[in-house]
Order: C-alpha cells, then structure tokens, then sequence
C-alpha cells in the first residue's frame, strides 16, 4: 500500500512561481481591459474556442474534485455519470438556447432582468440568490482547502486553520481586483489543470494495473450506477436542476456574448459537451480505483488528494495545488465582487445614502467584500464539522431549495412571453418558501429517525437522496404554478406588455453584421501573446524545478516528470505565442 506524502521545497517553488505568473498576467490584463470593456460582454471579439475553455473553467473548481471524487471513492461510477448530467442541458444549449443569449444583447444580469421584467423583481431575485451563493462559495472554498491541508501534513494546523487562510486570500485577491483579466487566464489555468490531472490519471492507472491492486476486489455494484445510494429518481433530479442551473447562471451564460456570432455562441456550447463528456472519466477515476488504492481512507472527502500526493513525485504536487488554488480564485473573484455589489448598491446606495459618492462607495464595497469573506469563511468551517452528509448531498440540499425559485424565472421568462414581473415574484416567493421550508422539514425529520438508519436502509435513502431529488422536483413544480397563475391572475400595464414585447423582438432578430464587424474591428492578438508567454513561464518553471531536482536528488521519475512537462507547457505556450504573432 502506498501512502500520501507532505509537499516539499520544490512543490513550494512551483506554488509560488505560478501565483507571481498569475498575478502579472491578470495585472496586464486589467490595465488593457480598461480600454476595452465590451470584451466580457456583447458584442465581444473573444475565439469561440477560448470562450469555451473559459465556460468549462467556470463551472469546476477544487470543490468538483472533492466532491465527486468523494461520491467515486463511496459508489464508484456514480460520480461519473451525475457528472455526465450536465450533457443534456448543454446539449440543449448548444442547439437553441446559446444563440438567443447572444441575442438577448444583455451584458449583466441586472440589465436581464430589468430589460424582461421589473427593478424589483431585479432586487428579490439578488437578495433571495444571496444564501445561495455564500454556500456555493463556502464549498469551493473548504474543497480547495482540503488540497492544501493534505498536502501540508502539519499538525499545529487543523482543516479548519486552512479553510480560514485560503479564505482570507481568496479575499484580499478580491479587493486587489484580481478577477480582472479571468476569461484570458483561464488559459493557463485550463492547460496546467488538465496536465497534472492527466498526468494523476495515468499515474494511477499504472499503480492499479501493474502493482497487484486490481487483485484487490472492488465493491459489489461499484460499476453499477443504479446501486448505492443514488437512483434514477435521483439522476432524473439532478439532470432537471442542471438543465436549469447550466442555462442560467450568468456567470457561465456569459461566454456567449463574449463572441461575435451566433454560431460561435453554438460553438462555445458544443465545446463544454465535449468537454463534460471525456472530463469525468479522467477526473474521477482515480478517486474510484483509490478504493483497491487506498482502502483504509477514514474520510471519503480526501479521496482525490490522498491519492495524488500518494502517486505524484516532488513539483508535480506543487502543480495540483496551484492548478485546483488558482481555479477556484478566478471563479470567486466575480462572486465577490456580486455579492459586495449587493451589499454596496442595492442595500446601501438604494436605501440608506441614494446620494453616496464615488469614493465613499468605493469603501463601502470594500468593507462589504470583507464582511463576505467573513461570512463564507464562517460557513465554510461550519461545513468542515458537518459530519454524515457527502459533500454532493450538500450542494444538492442548496442548490434544490434555492435555484428554482430564483433561475426558472429567468429560463422561462426568456422563452415565455406571457410570464409578467407579477408573475415571476409568485414564483420566486413560492419557490423560495417551499424550498427553504422542505429543507427545515428535512433536518427535523433525520434528527428524528437518524438512530433508526443502520437498520433501515429505505428510511435512510427516503430521508436523505430521495428526500433531496423529490424536493428539487416539487420545487420546481411549485414555483412553475406560480408563475404561470400569478401572470394570468394578474393583467400587465400597456407599458409592461411593450417592454416584454420589444426584449422579444431583440430575441427574434438575428446579431447584425454591423454588430459583428463592430466586435471585429477591436483586435486582442497582443493578449493572446501575452497568455502565450505566460504558459511558457510556467513550463520554464517546470522545467528548471526537474534540472534542479536533477543536481539535488536521485529521483530519476520526478526528474524525468517535470522536465517532460515542462518542456510540453513550453511547446503549447510557444504555439499560442507565435500563432497570435503571425496574425497581426
């Protein structure tokens, strides 16, 4: 049996080293983007490809890792196929749905819902969206913290010391104003990610196949996705809410307005189907050999990072850190700078000082980018103490009593023209009621029964998987009811019913040429370059840690690792480089 080791010096380097490259990439890239704000909105100049890349990177952080690999380790190909739900919708997407966000020409959320509904339902929509988004925070950030403590291994510091530090810098990233520049970095974030997790992949495999744990039997079920805990009810629930999940949420939505046509738009959609398809099958399944791997792990949450710093040389580590660290940074620099808007211009501007300056702002939402550090911090530790709930089973607890209510009126109303700003409050208020109300039901009833569930199994399930799969279901139903007889209860003005007509009509009509050659007349060859050179510092970096390790320690596999890696990085940073030269 192999066992996990702590990082070294050389992993240290290479965490350092890419954070420096990071941060002067995105430094550039903030000052360049000054000038050229469209970029990350309608009418963007942005290569299909590269948006596509941006929309994968968006929707995964550390915390997929964690908790998929955690349902691999406990249920084996379970992981694989939950994972595999969100084809449906971005296939969906790819045929009829991305197109229309392109033509939606709407470059916030704030401007969607304004545009289709009202400034208040603008308002619910944030406010009621607000718990979400600090549990959704809180998980990436306790995930991503679980990569660092394993790789630690000091004892004077407990999950709960590293949840808060990797909070506190994710923070001050933040009100630095780091998210800048995150679509262009997303790149290198992409292409370190997929190295070292294709390099963990093999690396297993090898273990598995040629070190005689594939005598080791793996459970009963294990490559059976209908055994275990989770069911087709359960698989049919969770398809349903990423239908609604992968359609709506802005900050994956999006990338189809950072290119210039429809078809792009098409393209960046068929680009994630890709994606999610071949992904899961490399990301998961080394947290479901780890199994035969590492049989005796105590918590399951681990799987994925034991078994890489078990099977992973010296500076390879270093790269998973600062691969699974800075993805969830570029994903939650946008989230709190949401979330402080809130606070800042919704609550404070709004209510309490409508005549607050420009500075006194600017301090506002600082402080409120502190104050929900804090928060998600706080929720992040109370989620490292919960005991007995999989990671998934508590995302799916959130995202079930909340989305509903405040994503399908946003999906339905982009598709419905007889759904009114009265219409989608009923739904947002009923939703939110029934969601939250389930949930409180849900907790009452397993403190009931829960010294009941080692001899029952079928309560076990019905008040936990199942318990989660039908809420979503009835979620989704009550707030779908609500909306369609809040709207037909209650007649629009002539001035509602012209709104909702012109936002239709934009729908209908096609991105103009004139918009496209407007997008296409601003050229961003010269951030390309420098993406380019920013892969190629981290592969440089690479490269040097395996020639160090060369002079210093008589490990011929890590050598040999990190050279090859390097030298691959640099080839890649080095294609980009002169491909974007030879265009201008």
């Amino acid at each position: 049996m192999i066992g996990s080791k702590a990082l070294q010096v050389f992993d240290y380097i290479v965490i350092s080293g890419y954070f420096i490259i990071l941060l002067g990439s995105a430094t550039y890239f903030s000052k360049r983007l000054k000038l050229s704000k469209d970029f990350f909105t309608a009418g963007g100049n942005m290569p299909w490809w590269l948006a596509g890349i941006s929309f994968f990177m968006a929707s995964h952080s550390a915390l997929s890792f964690v908790m998929y690999g955690e349902l691999g380790y406990k249920y084996g190909i379970t992981s694989i196929i939950l994972f595999q739900c969100t084809l449906p919708a971005l296939i969906l997407a790819a045929v009829y749905i991305a197109k229309r966000w392109r033509r939606s020409r709407t470059s916030t959320p704030i401007q969607f819902l304004e545009r289709r509904y009202s400034l208040y339902m603008r308002q619910a929509l944030a406010w009621t969206g607000f718990p979400l988004r600090i549990i959704d925070d809180a998980l990436k950030i306790f995930s991503t913290a679980i990569f660092l403590y394993v790789g630690m291994k000091v004892d004077i510091f407990s999950l709960e010391n590293v949840v808060t530090f990797v909070g506190i810098v994710m923070v001050i990233y933040a009100m630095l104003g780091g998210q800048q520049g995150v679509i262009l970095t997303d790149f290198l974030q992409f292409i370190v990610k997929m190295v070292i997790v294709i390099i963990i992949f093999f690396i297993t495999l090898y273990h598995f196949i040629f070190s005689n744990y594939m005598l080791t039997p793996l459970p009963s079920g294990f490559l059976n996705p209908l055994t275990g805990s989770y069911t087709a009810l359960n698989y049919f629930a969770f398809f349903v809410l990423m239908l609604v999940s992968m359609n709506t949420s802005w900050s994956l939505v999006q990338k189809y307005n950072c290119v210039s046509k429809e078809k792009d738009a098409q393209r960046v959609a068929w680009t994630v189907v890709i994606l999610n398809l071949i992904s899961p099958i490399i990301f998961f399944t080394p947290a479901i050999l780890a199994r035969s791997i590492l049989p005796d792990l105590i918590d399951a949450k681990y799987s994925y990072a034991e078994l890489a710093f078990s099977v992973l040389p010296s500076g390879m580590m270093g790269m998973l850190v600062a691969g699974m660290f800075a993805s969830t940074i570029s994903t939650m620099g946008s989230e709190f700078n949401v979330l402080a808007g809130i606070l800042t211009n919704d609550l404070y501007k709004r209510i309490f000082k409508p005549n607050a300056s420009e500075k006194e702002l600017l301090v506002v939402g600082r402080m409120s980018t502190i104050l929900i550090g804090l928060l998600i911090i706080g929720t992040s530790i109370l989620i490292s103490i919960l005991k007995g709930l999989n990671i998934f089973d508590i995302m799916l607890k959130a995202f079930g009593a909340i989305m509903p209510a405040t994503a399908l009126p946003i999906l339905v109303g982009f598709f419905w023209k007889r759904i009114t700003a009265r219409g989608a409050m009923a739904g947002l208020l009923s939703g939110a009621i029934s969601g939250i109300g389930l949930v409180i039901l849900n907790v009452y009833l397993v403190n009931i029964y829960k010294n009941q569930f080692d001899g029952n199994s079928s309560l076990q399930y019905w008040l936990n998987q199942g318990w989660d799969s039908l809420a979503i279901l009835f979620n989704i139903t009550i707030t779908l009811l609500a909306m369609y007889f809040g709207s037909i209860l209650n007649k629009s003005t002539e001035a509602e019913k012209m709104q909702v007509l012109n936002y239709f009509n934009d729908l209908r009509t096609p991105v103009s040429d004139e918009e496209i050659a407007t997008a296409a007349a601003v050229s961003y060859k010269s951030n390309f370059q420098v993406m380019g050179i920013a892969t190629m510092l981290f592969g440089a970096l690479m490269f040097i840690v395996g020639l160090l390790q060369y002079g210093l320690l008589s490990e011929n596999f890590s050598v040999i690792l990190n050279i090859t890696t390097g030298g691959i990085v640099l080839l890649i940073g080095n294609i980009l480089y002169k491909k974007a030269k030879d265009s201008n």
